[in-house]
């Protein structure tokens, strides 16, 4: 839901800008990266930060279990199966470059006549600017359309180095904190690769534990299916 909103955002603010400015597409371009990266970065640092904060005062509870980084490395060395989970998220994530000549082609196609024909054609009703915008809103919606459609967003498993259980809540890898009850979407066991894999939002956590029915029972103490 929430790559819609932003694609629709995005769609309609690029739209905009170039409706009042259509010379200056290259800065605006440039702009509109600079911003979006701008942003991600911005809300990083505050998920950092609040995670950071968690993490503190969930410690300040009583020790349920704490799993080293040691211990975690040497159970990734005995799971197989985990070199072919990456081959198949590298092959996964290559797929949206054959969605590229698609671009170009309506790019090239598009962009110097559909604008202009909006133009030509409802200028004379809603005037020059709004004609304008709605050529290049209706151009970026297809974009965006095409991008949702083909691009699936491949999530690989966060490998926690390290965790530390409290009653209060999770520690992983020292600095994101998860206060308890944490309401997961997904939850599963695999005794046989020794991990506990849980969907938090947008991300997956694997948990490594040598005796995985303790660290399942403790981790249902807290998870929230």
């Amino acid at each position: 839901m929430r790559r819609v909103v932003i694609s629709i955002l995005s769609a309609l603010a690029f739209a905009a800008v170039l409706a009042f400015f259509p010379d200056q597409y290259f800065t605006a371009v440039l702009l509109y990266f600079l911003l979006f990266f701008g942003i991600s970065i911005f809300l990083s640092l505050r998920t950092y930060r609040q995670g950071a904060a968690s993490a503190r005062e969930i410690a300040k509870g009583k020790p349920l279990l704490e799993i080293d980084e040691k211990e975690v490395n040497k159970l990734l060395e005995k799971d197989k199966e985990l070199i072919n989970e990456y081959k198949k998220f590298a092959r996964a994530s290559f797929m949206p470059l054959l969605t590229l000549p698609i671009y170009l082609l309506l790019f090239t196609i598009l962009f110097p006549t559909l604008p202009h024909l909006a133009e030509s054609v409802l200028g004379p009703y809603i005037g020059a600017y709004l004609a304008r915008f709605l050529g290049y809103a209706a151009m970026f919606m297809l974009f965006a359309a095409i991008s949702l459609a083909t691009f699936k967003p491949q999530v690989m498993p966060r490998i926690v180095r390290s965790l530390r259980v409290y009653e209060a809540g999770l520690v992983i890898d020292r600095s994101l904190g998860l206060k308890s009850p944490i309401e997961v979407s997904e939850y599963k066991v695999d005794e046989e690769r020794k991990f506990v894999e849980f969907r938090l939002n947008n991300q997956i956590f694997r948990v490594y534990y040598k005796d995985i029915k303790e660290l399942d029972a403790v981790l249902s103490r807290l998870l929230k299916p």
